[in-house]
């Protein structure tokens, strides 16, 4: 096999590992949801979204695992890449579609974080729950892509040619 295929497989198999990966972080994040919603007390709802970030934790290192990995691979092979995209179209078109799904995951993590924390702030600001602010930023773990990776990925999506 063509070892160009064979790195641009391996990405794949990343994004597929990454896409998972926040999968698992948008359940928790939906978990955490129907705790702040739910009729327990305020710090009885945050020990338990608390608890849920271990997980959540985890999953976001397998995010940045991914994310370096395939910056890193990128790297390696985007000048030949560019060089011979028309030959491995079929292969980026695939790399291309994952990418969409992944960054549409990310969206819909970034919007439940941003609910969770709204609704927590609401929930605290609620005059027959006692009031405990929370620490700074304490259910905020963000999923984010790193610059870097966030243009080749707009690269990808636009089906333009990248530079590693």
């Amino acid at each position: 096999m063509d070892e160009m295929i064979t790195h641009l497989n391996v990405m794949l198999d990343g994004l597929k590992k990454k896409e998972q990966a926040l999968t698992e972080i948008l359940a928790i994040s939906e978990n955490q949801k129907t705790v702040i919603e739910s009729e327990l007390p305020l710090d009885a709802a945050r020990q338990l979204v608390f608890e849920m970030n271990d997980g959540k934790q985890a999953a976001i290192q397998v995010v940045k695992d991914c994310d370096n990995m395939f910056e890193a691979m990128l790297k390696d092979i985007g000048a030949e890449l560019e060089a011979t995209q028309d030959r491995y179209t079929p292969q980026v078109k695939v790399l291309q579609e994952h990418i969409r799904r992944v960054m549409a995951l990310d969206v819909k993590i970034r919007l439940a974080e941003e609910e969770n924390n709204r609704l927590l702030d609401t929930k605290r600001e609620t005059p027959s729950v006692p009031m405990h602010p929370l620490p700074q930023g304490s259910i905020k773990p963000r999923v984010s892509i790193q610059t870097n990776s966030a243009s080749v990925i707009k690269a990808y999506k636009e089906g333009r040619n990248f530079k590693g």
